[in-house]
């Protein structure tokens, strides 16, 4: 009787002990759940600018090889883009006038070019802060799941611990030996569980769901009204590369199949990352947050294109 006492009571705290780690579990699992619906998509009454239909780079040019002298390739198809020919051609035909009714009439065109390209600009600042907020919020919700990693591994490793004391201290104190052997081998088979849990800790994923996924986006190359169309037209168009040949949008999907899949297109079409969302490990997590940032950084360069624009057009009047 003494025997089936002491190992009661050993087994109601090694009971209470995995009833805490799975209390404390299932609550961080609770809040885990919350990271399905982000909060950092753009409110849905927001509108973009209609651009004009994207021509082909090469005819833009070639209508307005007169412009060449004094504009960059990326200017003239972007004014060509925002419809904005006619008055860049009018204010470089009166550049030479300085009547105050010239001049007049001059900077009220300025002030209609200016208005359309803060107007697109504006576009790329909110997709930028979108992809601001996006990065960030994985990161934290990666940090997350690494806490829970980092907290359950350590509440199976004492829970291991305290396993093997009980089957130490059940050895010492019952002296029946079926009861010891009982013991022994409840112990052990609880120790094997323990083991494989620790090799495959569920705490180590997130269930994440994208109405938006501009990885996707990029990665599918389509735009289905996800990304403003001018924004759009400056990622995918050749011309707007460093090289010419290549846009923007192919540099970056090249870039993370080398860095961040190790060159195997075959994982990167598997990922989750470019679907409407699913189960994420913290690897898959960081990885989702550097591409986000990358993105970022890719789309927020474009806007350079517009300030050689205005820096060009500002130009003609000092020549």
């Amino acid at each position: 009787m003494k025997d089936r006492i002491t190992l009661w009571k050993l087994t109601v705290i090694f009971g209470a002990f995995l009833l805490f780690a799975s209390c404390a579990s299932s609550k961080r699992t609770v809040l885990a759940s919350l990271s399905k619906e982000s909060y950092c998509n753009p409110p849905g009454n927001f509108h973009h600018f209609n651009v004009q239909a994207i021509k082909d780079a090469k005819s833009v040019l070639a209508t307005n090889a007169d412009l060449r002298n004094r504009y960059s390739v990326s200017s003239i198809l972007i004014m060509d883009a925002l419809g904005l020919d006619d008055e860049v051609r009018t204010i470089e035909a009166l550049r030479m006038d300085t009547a105050l009714r010239t001049q007049l009439k001059v900077s009220t065109l300025k002030q209609k070019i200016n208005s359309k390209t803060l107007l697109v600009n504006s576009e790329i600042d909110a997709t930028t802060a979108e992809l601001d907020c996006e990065g960030e919020r994985v990161e934290q919700i990666a940090g997350y799941i690494n806490e829970i990693n980092a907290n359950n591994d350590t509440r199976l490793t004492v829970a291991s611990i305290v396993l093997g004391a009980i089957s130490g201290l059940a050895g010492a104190v019952i002296s029946d030996s079926g009861w010891d052997n009982g013991v022994a081998i409840g112990t052990g088979v609880a120790g094997t569980a323990l083991g494989f849990i620790m090799l495959n800790p569920k705490g180590k994923k997130a269930q994440l769901k994208h109405d938006r996924n501009l990885l996707e986006n990029v990665w599918s190359n389509t735009n289905n009204g996800e990304m403003a169309p001018f924004l759009w037209y400056l990622l995918t168009e050749e011309a707007f590369s460093n090289s010419g040949e290549t846009s923007l949008l192919h540099n970056l999907r090249e870039r993370w199949i080398m860095y961040q899949f190790e060159e195997d297109k075959e994982a990167a079409e598997k990922s989750v990352n470019f679907t409407k969302g699913g189960t994420y490990r913290a690897d898959d997590l960081y990885a989702r947050a550097q591409m986000i940032n990358q993105l970022q950084a890719v789309v927020r360069s474009t806007s350079q294109h517009l300030n050689t624009f205005l820096m060009e057009l500002d130009k003609l009047e000092v020549d």
